[in-house]
């Protein structure tokens, strides 16, 4: 059972200048890019300065920015993103942080202290949720029908921006909210993007124990309405002179004879300017052992190149995303010696290693599109 509620949102007047991508995605170059605009939310989630610095000039920033904003009665959102291609589409609610503590909102990875600290210094600054924790449900037809339902209603805004259309209608009807509701009630969420998000909101219920921070604003969508996409590795230096051989200890190695998309359970891996096929000559047991992630971890990057914590080793970076290969083979040509690239996570892994109470290795899933920040904010 998961107790969601409505809540007054605070919306930017002119959302098409506003709203943003995650703060987590932003580059350096971009932020700066950004910052030109006054009207923007890159100040408030991105805001300058070291230290506290930082924090202060994001509450001032939020302040600042409410002359560009309006708050809504108790409503409840739906947001879609629609592009020639692909289109996604959930409601923007909030959910108590009690549902959180008790496993009915899944998580399928663990925190990290410093992310974590920054985000609860975050919400302590602006006393606010500014970013949406990315959570999906099992399909379910009543959610699906009123999903419908609500599309054939005249939007609130609608523009483009980063290559899709955002769409956004406002449900303030207390018969419709009281439906949703209870339609929502017997489900579990799970977190599939912002974990740092929602373990922050958690965590700063819990010192300042608010009735309104008792409840966190998060994206719900169905999850066969999402879609996740590769998260590769790049190495920058392989110095064994019996690469390849190491890996035929654990894996059938061969040269690809023609460009498709790896498949479960088969790694692809861009060296000495060929592309290779890697098929596992074992498929360990377990949820989380099975994972490409995982194995591709254990079986190569752990044994053979020594990468043990591949969010510290400078020897890796992640490239996540829809890129095409001659992408990957220039990140090669200009310097670095390998890419590994893999069949995506899927949904049902997700959410099977999030049942089981267990964490995928870092890095495991890239959904895609990001939702946008800035749409709404939920004041606590």
């Amino acid at each position: 059972m998961v107790e969601i509620k409505e809540f007054s949102g605070l919306r930017p007047l002119h959302p098409e200048k506003f709203c943003t991508k995650p703060y987590d995605i932003i580059s350096k170059e971009e932020a700066d890019e950004l910052r030109k605009e006054k009207e923007n939310a890159i100040h408030i989630i991105l805001p300058k300065g070291e230290g506290e610095e930082k924090y202060e000039n994001a509450r001032k920033a939020f302040e600042e920015s409410k002359k560009y904003m309006f708050r809504d009665e108790p409503s409840i959102y739906f947001y879609e993103e629609k592009s020639k291609e692909f289109s996604q589409r959930g409601f923007i609610f909030t959910v108590s942080l009690l549902d959180y503590e008790k496993g009915k909102i899944k998580k399928h990875e663990e925190t990290r202290e410093e992310p974590l600290k920054d985000r609860i210094k975050h919400i302590e600054a602006t006393k606010a949720h500014t970013g949406l924790v990315w959570t999906i449900f099992r399909s379910n037809k009543k959610i699906k029908d009123i999903m419908d339902e609500i599309m054939k209603k005249e939007p609130i805004i609608s523009f483009p921006k980063y290559g899709y259309i955002h769409t956004l209608w406002k449900i303030s009807d207390e018969g419709m909210i009281k439906k949703i509701k209870s339609y929502f009630l017997p489900l579990e969420l799970y977190i599939a993007d912002g974990h740092h998000r929602m373990r922050a909101a958690y965590e700063y219920m819990k010192k300042y124990n608010g009735k309104e921070a008792s409840y966190v604003m998060i994206f719900a969508a169905s999850d066969d309405e999402v879609r996740i996409l590769p998260y590769n590795r790049v190495i920058r230096k392989i110095e064994n002179e019996r690469f390849i051989e190491d890996l035929e200890k654990n894996f059938f190695v061969s040269e690809m004879r023609e460009m498709r998309e790896p498949r479960k359970h088969e790694i692809q891996m861009y060296f000495k300017g060929k592309w290779w096929e890697l098929i596992p000559k074992d498929i360990p047991k377990g949820v989380v052992e099975a994972l490409d992630v995982n194995i591709l971890q254990k079986k190569i990057l752990e044994p053979i190149l020594g990468i043990k914590d591949v969010r510290k080793d400078p020897n890796i970076f992640f490239v996540g995303g829809k890129m095409e290969r001659k992408e990957y083979e220039r990140y090669v040509e200009e310097g670095n010696d390998a890419v590994f690239y893999l069949h995506p996570t899927s949904i049902e892994e997700l959410e099977r290693v999030a049942d089981e109470k267990k964490n995928m290795p870092p890095k495991s899933t890239w959904f895609d599109p990001k939702v946008l920040t800035g749409m709404v904010f939920h004041e606590v």
